[in-house]
């Protein structure tokens, strides 16, 4: 188990997710953004900086939920999904993952796998967390992440139980992939209004690999945009420039969450809450 990973960025369109069309500007910083980042060193210690964890009431060992985070660079999502988590026993790591390299956002071709890797070796020294029951969860771009970081899961690394990946994109048009085995029970979310999936077929991609693949479901949601878990409505741009809406939309959050409690109980043997007499 390494202590250190390299951190690429390979070229890719532009995606601007805090609004206003990506121009000159925008191009700029993705190329600076490639040429300091490029395949750049991440340390166990740089990561730590970057590392929040959140646990339930109790001394646990706890089963832990890792995220990724999208293009946007921010972790408003994963602490919403954290306190849900912590209602149920489960633990939460939430990383930084554009802070780490120095930027606010991660530019459409950037890959940052490694950091739920590294941050799974630091959590095996916190007594509170059980680092045999791991489950990975990506928004949008960090989707495409947990999807494919399972190589980094192997040795003496757990396995991810679960991969959970909320409206994956980053491959490119018309493609999805995962890379874990068949014990790794992957859920992938999408709502029927997203406009990734309208521009790029990245949601019709995913539903046929769960098609051929036993181990990956596939869950449409009604009525959802993308990135309908977040906390406001915004636009932002990617696929060449084009305008992609996101809407809160809580009963696809319920539905998502219905579906994710029941895999973990399942699996995870989680006690139900009891209720105050």
């Amino acid at each position: 188990m390494g202590n250190r990973s390299r951190s690429c960025l390979a070229p890719g369109p532009v995606a601007a997710e805090r609004g206003g069309r990506p121009g000159l500007a925008a191009l700029l910083v993705v190329f600076l953004g490639f040429v300091g980042s490029a395949c750049q060193t991440i340390t166990v210690e740089t990561l730590r900086e970057n590392l929040y964890v959140v646990t339930p009431a109790g001394k646990g060992p706890f089963p832990v939920v890792i995220y990724y985070q999208g293009t946007g660079g921010h972790n408003r999502r994963a602490w919403r999904w954290a306190e849900w988590f912590k209602s149920l026993g489960v633990a939460s790591a939430i990383v930084d993952n554009a802070r780490i390299r120095g930027r606010t956002g991660n530019p459409s071709g950037s890959m940052y796998t490694e950091d739920a890797a590294l941050a799974w070796d630091l959590l095996t020294a916190d007594p509170r967390i059980d680092t045999r029951r791991v489950a990975l969860m990506g928004f949008s771009r960090g989707g495409q992440q947990a999807l494919e970081a399972a190589p980094l899961f192997r040795g003496t690394r757990a396995r991810a139980d679960f991969v959970f990946a909320l409206y994956p994109g980053g491959w490119g048009p018309d493609r999805c992939d995962s890379a874990h085995p068949g014990t790794t029970a992957v859920h992938i979310f999408f709502g029927d209004r997203d406009d990734v999936d309208r521009y790029e077929s990245s949601g019709s991609a995913c539903r046929r690999l769960a098609y051929v693949s036993r181990s990956i479901e596939f869950h449409e949601l009604k009525g959802a945009t993308h990135g309908y878990d977040d906390e406001y409505a915004l636009t932002f741009y990617c696929c060449g420039g084009r305008a992609v809406r996101v809407e809160p939309n809580r009963d696809a959050v319920e539905r998502t969450r219905a579906i994710i409690e029941t895999a973990i109980r399942t699996r995870w043997k989680l006690s139900r809450p009891t209720s105050p007499e």
